[in-house]
């Protein structure tokens, strides 16, 4: 009988991968937490959302503004040498995003967080799905026609 260092159950209680993901805590490069603060579906989502994001191209770290430091791959663009010199634009790191399950945007940081209660998705989906009322913290929609105007045809730059 083996107790968990990180929740003081028994080894029985956990499967093989959260005994593993408890006893040797690694961080998690897409919300840089340990291992040991994620569910095992929460680690395989974000190890997923890595895999799928990384097209097989180098993974670096990134922050975005003042938002948390996150991982980002580095993609090579095709570009010509000046002067016998390569290009220093010829290089962008693409930040990895985690996406919803249904409609395919990309989710917040607290979704992310939380992606194992919501399945996957972002909240304006879960709420759709569970038959929940979705408040947007943002308002109404800007989509489409508003009010009487076509946003493609009659938006005009101030």
């Amino acid at each position: 009988m083996s107790m968990c260092k990180i929740c003081s159950k028994d080894s029985k209680v956990h499967s093989k991968e959260m005994w593993k993901l408890h006893q040797e805590p690694k961080l998690c490069v897409l919300c840089q937490k340990k291992s040991d603060s994620h569910s095992e579906e929460l680690w395989e989502l974000h190890q997923q959302a890595i895999k799928v994001g990384a097209k097989g191209e180098k993974l670096y770290p990134i922050t975005l503004g003042f938002g948390p430091e996150t991982i980002g791959r580095a993609h090579k663009w095709n570009m010509p040498e000046v002067n016998g010199r390569a290009s220093p634009y010829a290089l962008e790191i693409i930040p990895i995003h985690m996406h919803c399950r249904k409609c395919s945007l990309a989710i917040g940081q607290i979704e992310v967080d939380n992606a194992d209660v919501l399945n996957g998705l972002c909240t304006e989906c879960f709420c759709e799905e569970t038959g929940q009322e979705y408040d947007s913290p943002f308002g109404e929609c800007f989509t489409g026609v508003s009010k009487g105007l076509d946003l493609a045809r009659d938006w005009r730059p101030s």
